[in-house]
């Protein structure tokens, strides 16, 4: 009987993962922690086997086995992070494509499992052009918005919005370098970078109209069940653009709050489009009362909002692997 939750993850991720599978254990879940930089180091073994009879993967790390026949649930959290031990670039990048192949092929392999989230959506997900096409469709209200790599386009849209406009990435929010990452901020664009904006014509950029926020909103939701958090960055002026940075986040105030049942319908709505179980949106709300769509992470961080706001995140996510272990259906 399928009765395993299979917690794929790294060992550097820290309190998101330790909490819940804390809890999926004190509810008599068996856990397996399958961290990939234990596999890209050698100190957990992985073996794949396809015969005429069988089909599958195990993974045996330190005293603990698991065998994918017997995995009903998975929380796909961070397998991204193999921190890979090879000085050589090309020899790195060569070990990073093989390992990540690797991956994708067992999780592609994981048939009738339930998972949070299907790393397929995932990072279908992530694509920020194709959420603001779905918000618009469903009816959430989004700043205007460009991706363009004509620099007069840049300018253009700049008059357009009054000279107030906002530049963030389409995925990635750092930057690795051989000393460490560095983060990639949401950015006010003032006069200063149109003089130097010729050099978005070698990377097609995001561009967004600035919203004069009152707050903002960030709503976590897991399966059927929806959190919603006031962040209140009045006190500190930098926040209204881009509160995300760990400096800033840990001085602003969060509050749990209703929501409108509109909202919380599209929300629900936008997770079912993408098959999602597990999404936080990011919503602003400007100086009117009106409520704008920015974007939702499928794996966005959440914890300090536990901490800080009381809402019980990892009780929701570890209730819902549960939940696939029983069979039991689940609203997308």
């Amino acid at each position: 009987m399928k009765q395993v939750v299979l917690v794929l993850t790294n060992s550097e991720d820290g309190i998101h993962t330790d909490i819940v599978i804390e809890k999926l254990r004190k509810k008599g879940a068996l856990v397996f922690r399958f961290d990939v930089d234990k596999l890209a180091s050698g100190e957990m073994k992985v073996k794949f086997f396809s015969t005429q009879t069988d089909f599958g993967f195990t993974a045996k790390y330190r005293n603990k086995i698991v065998d994918s026949r017997d995995v009903k649930s998975i929380w796909y959290r961070r397998p991204q992070y193999l921190n890979l031990q090879i000085s050589d670039l090309a020899q790195r990048d060569f070990a990073k494509n093989e390992t990540n192949s690797f991956l994708e092929g067992l999780w592609l392999s994981m048939k009738e499992v339930f998972w949070v989230n299907d790393f397929h959506n995932l990072e279908r997900a992530r694509k920020k052009i194709l959420q603001l096409r779905i918000a618009r469709e469903i009816g959430f209200r989004v700043p205007s918005t460009i991706v363009t790599n004509n620099p007069v386009e840049v300018k253009n849209f700049f008059i357009e919005c009054e000279e107030r406009i906002i530049f963030k990435t389409l995925k990635q929010g750092f930057l690795e370098h051989e000393d460490g990452e560095y983060n990639i901020p949401t950015t006010l664009i003032a006069p200063c970078h149109i003089e130097h904006i010729d050099l978005v014509k070698h990377l097609p950029s995001l561009f967004q109209e600035y919203i004069n926020k009152d707050y903002e909103l960030r709503i976590t939701v897991v399966g059927e069940r929806i959190f919603a958090v006031k962040i209140d960055f009045q006190i500190y002026s930098e926040a209204p653009v881009d509160w995300r940075h760990p400096d800033i986040r840990k001085k602003l105030s969060y509050k749990e709050v209703y929501i409108p049942s509109w909202l919380i319908d599209l929300c629900f709505v936008m997770m079912k489009k993408l098959g999602l179980q597990f999404g936080a949106f990011d919503i602003a709300v400007d100086k009117h009362g009106q409520y704008f769509f920015l974007e939702i992470n499928p794996n966005g961080q959440w914890y300090w909002l536990e901490r800080l706001a009381g809402v019980c995140i990892s009780d929701a996510i570890s209730d819902i692997l549960c939940i696939g272990l029983c069979g039991k259906e689940v609203r997308l």
